[in-house]
């Protein structure tokens, strides 16, 4: 069973690409999740260097539109995501140096992260990068 499911009504943004990455890291988030229930190590470490990956790109890719629309909100938008990028890396670093595990609390943690950044943080976005 999926971790979280996108859908346009609640983490929609009006903008294509944001919206696409947005399923693409939801996708990659509910594999993560897989391999975390399913309890296998080597599954879970490919998955996590997978999402963090894209996640660091997808992150690029938002800032990028935002500095291109000087969009007013980037700092604060910025300092979200380096937040998040920071707990993620550190976890990653721990997870593969066997000093941390990736379990239940570790996804809620994320989906609790994305059910608030996109539909709040994410949508302030949409009027200034869709036109």
């Amino acid at each position: 069973m999926p971790l979280m499911t996108w859908t346009k009504d609640e983490y929609g943004t009006s903008v294509d690409v944001c919206d696409q990455q947005h399923q693409e890291l939801f996708n990659r988030l509910n594999t993560l999740n897989d391999a975390v229930s399913d309890g296998e190590r080597g599954a879970i470490a490919s998955r996590l260097d997978n999402l963090i990956d894209y996640v660091v790109e997808h992150f690029q890719t938002e800032e990028r539109m935002m500095e291109e629309k000087s969009f007013n909100g980037l700092a604060e938008h910025r300092e979200e995501h380096e937040n998040l990028v920071s707990t993620c890396a550190d976890l990653q670093k721990k997870f593969h140096a066997n000093e941390a595990e990736i379990e239940a609390e570790t996804m809620a943690y994320l989906k609790n992260w994305l059910n608030h950044h996109i539909p709040v943080t994410d949508r302030s976005y949409g009027p200034a990068l869709s036109g």
